[in-house]
């Protein structure tokens, strides 16, 4: 049996990694340019959603939710309902994940420092099979309003992620320490709804890149 990701972890390639500085620079040229078109900085980040990811290994149904406490604190968490598939077929679990950041204003945008830890485990239906994991991850991020309802974020992070297993192959444990560059696309409907997709260039050892749509509430 294969080893699992657990949670939006993995590695980049050499190509995405060298052009993540290109992609910073391109979102901010954009959002500048937004800006005299009557595009406001206000970005909104209280939030609860529910999503759709897919990978290579896993699909998974989040539901998640954050808040900004004062001008700076993020306080964040989301919980995922996991489904594997391919040779990992008929292992489901869970993985939870809290986090904390700092958001502050950089021109247009705003920059983000987030950090977070998740636990989570996955098993068969006769509990024959059971694996682990725990994730830590650090990055920092560039959000901005791009106009016409549009925002775009790109950042880079950092994940640690160990597997551990019971009655699994000896392979499926593992520890990954990558860098992985996520982009989000979100379309904002009215001031309350929106949906977003996102996309992070992952390794092949823990499900290759992933997608993912959500729709969520602002409040």
């Amino acid at each position: 049996m294969m080893a699992l990701p657990l949670g939006e972890i993995g590695c980049i390639s050499s190509c995405p990694m060298k052009n993540a500085p290109l992609l910073l620079l391109t979102l901010v040229a954009a959002s500048a340019s937004a800006a005299p078109y009557g595009v406001l900085h206000d970005l909104n980040y209280n939030r609860v959603g529910v999503g759709y990811d897919n990978d290579k290994f896993l699909n998974s149904t989040t539901v998640s939710g954050e808040a900004r406490l004062g001008d700076y604190l993020l306080v964040g968490g989301s919980y995922a309902a996991i489904s594997a598939k391919g040779d990992s077929d008929g292992l489901d679990g869970k993985f939870a994940r809290f986090g904390l950041g700092l958001v502050f204003n950089a021109g247009p945008g705003d920059i983000i420092l987030r950090g977070s830890y998740g636990q989570g485990n996955v098993e068969t239906s006769d509990f024959s099979a059971f694996g682990v994991a725990d994730e830590t991850s650090f990055s920092i991020s560039y959000r901005a309003a791009l106009g016409g309802g549009f925002e775009g974020t790109a950042g880079l992070a950092y994940v640690d992620t160990r597997f551990a297993g019971t009655n699994l192959d000896a392979e499926a444990a593992f520890e990954k320490k990558e860098a992985v560059v996520r982009l989000a696309l979100r379309y904002n409907i009215t001031n309350e709804i929106d949906v977003t997709a996102t996309y992070a260039f992952r390794s092949k050892v823990v499900g290759g890149n992933n997608f993912g749509l959500s729709a969520g509430y602002s409040f």
